[in-house]
């Protein structure tokens, strides 16, 4: 059976397909040709709403069995924000589009900036935090739609959550003092370069993949979710 994964972000998809093995072919958007689809209206106040928002939407277009699911960054000292706008954090901020060097629109401009841009209002909204207040989590609503026979039936879907504890890294330490949205480390996306994990003295942007999916809040969901799964798809 296809499990379809609505995600156009190549980092996630290969995050979901690293760790979720529960005997389904996961195919992605463009796998089935949904990649150039109007995206839904994620206006839900929770992960959990958003990530069903996204499941319902692409399972009914696809015809498919969908996971999606809705993550972010919850800060502590921020009250919780960014929360359900992560992605979208800095979208309108044209002083965080300008820090960066945007030039396009930020529906035009590639991802990695975007990432950026968000990294880069983070870091303002934090200025003068001290390091241990800065504290943080990733956290994730995976939602699947479809298994069941009626796509629209609430009893259609499947649910899990995961949590990662971090805090904020401070401008000061970060590799490039003149870029600090860039953070520390190489491997993931979107906040991890700024992401410090305490207990291995290292941002979740310097863990290797497999070191990071074996911790990270999409991990944890997708593991929770997996038991679920490979009951439906007649597994052991």
């Amino acid at each position: 059976m296809k499990l379809l994964i609505a995600t156009g972000n190549a980092h996630k998809l290969d995050e979901i397909r690293a760790v979720l093995d529960a005997g389904f072919e996961l195919v992605s958007l463009k796998d089935v040709g949904l990649g150039d689809l109007d995206e839904p209206v994620e206006d839900a106040e929770t992960f959990a709403g958003n990530a069903e928002i996204k499941a319902r939407y692409y399972a009914q277009h696809a015809g498919l069995p969908c996971l999606a699911d809705d993550s972010g960054l919850v800060v502590d000292a921020l009250g919780g924000a960014p929360g359900v706008i992560s992605a979208r954090y800095a979208m309108d901020d044209p002083k965080a589009q300008q820090a960066v060097g945007m030039a396009t629109s930020w529906r035009d401009a590639p991802r990695a900036l975007r990432d950026c841009a968000n990294n880069a209002k983070l870091l303002r909204a934090l200025e003068g935090v001290p390091a241990e207040q800065r504290t943080a989590r990733f956290a994730c609503s995976i939602c699947v739609v479809g298994m069941l026979p009626e796509v629209t039936s609430a009893d259609s879907t499947l649910t899990a959550e995961g949590a990662f504890e971090g805090r904020i890294l401070t401008p000061g330490e970060c590799e490039d003092s003149a870029k600090p949205w860039l953070g520390v480390g190489e491997h993931g996306f979107g906040y991890d370069p700024l992401f410090w994990l305490e207990d291995v003295g290292m941002t979740s942007a310097e863990l290797p993949p497999e070191a990071k999916n074996a911790r990270s809040h999409r991990g944890l969901a997708l593991r929770a979710l997996e038991e679920q799964l490979r009951g439906l798809a007649g597994g052991e």
